[in-house]
């Protein structure tokens, strides 16, 4: 399951019983205060008995012109912090277990906030391990640069999945390197994630669905999550 949670506008109590009645056992999030990870993965234990490791991918700090651009004005409040000490960017929440997690970022675009990904590897209940990449892309024409650099750290062969906000609907040709070597799993776009259309992607290879993908309406964001039942390809 992937969500970008509108962090400035939202918080964990709201997203708690999304993710309590979805129950993935992965959740790549995106938006996110570093504390704000911890606090919903406290809230879906105390309140929901679920168990999740959190892995915080907070991109880095912002320079000093991106921490008083209009976004971090509000982004600092919304972690708790000021401007200059933002703890934003991306979290993973995982059921499985987890090894290697690792922030990698994209090249500074000069915006308001810098992006990147987090890549990580879990290990399935039947023993198998896929690697994982959160991430969202940036905006302004940098999407086709940052889309060849994720591309390249997700190459090989070996079983793995891609979630996230990437600002780009399916077709758009930006993604062509992540098309690649990895399948959508809404190829037609036919999962409205945003008022902007299909934005956010679950991506695969070496794994195939189990039934069709959905993306349930919410209150607490401005996107829909994108979530897929996925199995790796015997």
């Amino acid at each position: 399951m992937t969500w970008n949670v509108e962090t400035h506008a939202h918080g964990p109590a709201e997203w708690a019983p999304v993710v309590a009645d979805l129950r993935p056992d992965v959740l790549a999030l995106q938006e996110i205060c570093t504390g704000e990870a911890d606090e919903l993965a406290g809230l879906l234990a105390r309140e929901h008995g679920l168990v999740y490791r959190v892995v915080p991918g907070p991109v880095r700090p912002p320079t000093t012109a991106e921490a008083h651009a209009p976004v971090n004005a509000a982004l600092g409040p919304a972690c708790g912090t000021g401007p200059d000490d933002v703890e934003f960017g991306l979290a993973v929440l995982s059921r499985l277990p987890v090894t290697d997690p690792v922030v990698v970022t994209y090249p500074p675009d000069h915006r308001d906030e810098q992006r990147g990904f987090l890549r990580l590897r879990v290990t399935t209940a039947a023993g198998a391990t896929v690697t994982v990449h959160d991430t969202h892309l940036g905006l302004d024409g940098v999407a086709a640069g940052q889309a060849r650099r994720l591309a390249d750290d997700v190459g090989g062969t070996a079983p793995a999945v891609v979630l996230g906000d990437l600002n780009l609907g399916a077709d758009a040709p930006e993604l062509a390197p992540l098309h690649a070597g990895l399948t959508e799993v809404d190829p037609d776009g036919r999962l409205r994630t945003t008022d902007d259309g299909s934005i956010d992607h679950v991506l695969l290879r070496g794994l195939t669905t189990v039934g069709p993908p959905d993306a349930p309406e919410v209150t607490s964001s401005d996107h829909r999550p994108l979530v897929a039942d996925l199995r790796p390809t015997s």
